[in-house]
């Protein structure tokens, strides 16, 4: 059974929207987004659970602090699901997707960003 990438189409598609978004740049540092703040909230809660282990349940709270923070920080890269959602979003609807629905995309999660400053103004 193939993937998504086997698709006919599916790779000139790929190679045709990252050159796109190479053009397109980032518009937003990524450390401005409120995830990637929030992120070092949770990772500073999260040091000082693991500081002092011997406490009661510090360990596994750390733990669970550390997983929290994963889920905030904003990629560096397209998350693994990024292209396929958005090649998927072809057939789906009337107008394909221009960004993922994945929270931490390194990909979207600027451009979506960028819209709202742009809806601000």
């Amino acid at each position: 059974m193939g993937t998504w990438r086997d698709e006919p189409g599916a790779r000139e598609w790929r190679e045709a929207a990252d050159a796109a978004d190479r053009l397109r740049g980032l518009e937003v540092p990524v450390r401005e987004l409120p995830g990637y703040i929030q992120g070092w909230t949770v990772l500073m809660e999260a040091l000082q659970l693991l500081a002092y282990p011997e406490g009661l349940g510090n360990l596994t709270a750390g733990r669970s602090a550390l997983r929290r923070a994963l889920g905030l920080f904003p990629q560096s890269v397209p998350d693994q699901l990024c292209h396929e959602s958005r090649w998927r979003s072809r057939r789906w609807g009337e107008s394909p997707l221009e960004v993922c629905d994945r929270r931490t995309c390194g990909r979207c999660l600027p451009l979506k960003a960028a819209d709202c400053l742009l809806d601000r103004r």
